[in-house]
């Protein structure tokens, strides 16, 4: 190898058969870059809390950051990433493994709460597969991947809405004394209420027409986008409650065991049998099925009057932390 290659190979990403190849040094280099990142969510996150805590926001206003985020932010960073992402029709097994991780994890949780009351089964089978992507994951898949990482998670994305608006809300329900039946109105209504669900859709279908977006459009959308991060993490930060409710301390163990457990045991399973290629795609799976639980778990147990609200809110919040440890230990050992 001569000099001037050696040069090449060390300071520039270089690739062979599609796959990027980076020295020792600029690993390291991004690494420092990946935990700077994430000492900069766990700072905005303690930001948001800390405002709460002082009154200068109040949980209410949670609704409004989060309108802002899912309907603004959000979309923004979806549209500039897949303007000129390239997209592959393989990436279609995400969502499809989501929906049937969702729908098989939540009967096997169910079964090991068997002999609680409705309701507890009921909070632990809508929150069980109903993950924190649209909040959560992609601000801190965009530290860890930011390249590539929001084409994949946006896939993913969509299996996990139709499991969040249709799968746990009949759980919910279900469980709730009321309809046992499921409803594909509502399910159709919140897909396509759905903001950032819907940006993807339109954006995935440009781009794989080859039809891209107005350059000035794409440096407005641009902007917006970088405050989707910030934003995320303050909002996050206001809506934690560091209350424990000791009564349901025995079973908030056991269901945070049901859930990473469960996401270790099918990302592994997925890592040595799923039969594609790209290992981003199995990366992907088992990221998602270790984030937190979606936070619209809590509206949907104040709908169905569940008495172990206190019960969800406990959980969301304990994942959120649990879920920050485990993507950075992640990083660190295998990105």
């Amino acid at each position: 190898m001569d000099l001037k290659h050696f040069y090449l190979l060390k300071n520039y990403n270089v690739y062979e058969n599609g796959n990027k190849i980076r020295n020792s040094e600029t690993y390291k280099k991004e690494g420092i870059n990946v935990t700077e990142q994430f000492v900069i969510i766990i700072l905005l996150i303690a930001l948001g809390y800390f405002l709460k805590r002082m009154n200068y926001l109040k949980a209410t206003d949670s609704q409004v950051l989060s309108t802002l985020v899912l309907n603004v932010t959000l979309p923004s960073l979806v549209i500039v990433n897949l303007n000129s992402a390239k997209l592959d029709v393989s990436f279609s097994i995400l969502p499809i493994m989501m929906i049937i991780y969702g729908i098989v994890a939540k009967i096997i949780v169910i079964w090991f709460f068997r002999k609680y009351d409705n309701h507890m089964r009921g909070s632990v089978g809508m929150m069980t597969g109903s993950m924190n992507i649209g909040l959560f994951a992609y601000p801190l898949v965009e530290a860890i991947w930011p390249s590539k990482g929001m084409i994949y998670f946006g896939m993913v994305d969509i299996g996990g809405a139709i499991i969040m608006f249709g799968i746990t809300y009949f759980v919910g329900s279900y469980f709730s004394e009321g309809s046992d039946q499921f409803n594909f109105k509502f399910l159709g209504k919140k897909l396509v209420q759905s903001v950032p669900l819907v940006t993807y859709m339109i954006m995935f279908g440009l781009n794989m027409s080859h039809i891209h977006i107005w350059q000035p459009a794409i440096d407005f959308f641009s902007v917006l986008s970088k405050a989707n991060m910030p934003l995320s993490m303050i909002l996050l930060g206001v809506m934690l409650n560091f209350s424990i409710e000791r009564e349901y301390l025995p079973v908030t163990i056991k269901y945070l065991c049901l859930h990473y457990g469960l996401g270790v045991l099918a990302g592994t399973l997925v890592h040595f049998l799923l039969p594609v290629s790209d290992d981003m795609i199995k990366t992907t799976l088992l990221i998602t099925w270790l984030l937190p639980v979606g936070v619209a778990i809590i509206p949907y147990s104040i709908q169905f009057k569940y008495k172990t609200l206190p019960f969800v809110g406990m959980v969301t919040n304990l994942t959120i932390i649990i879920s920050i440890i485990i993507l950075y230990i992640y990083q660190a050992v295998f990105v």
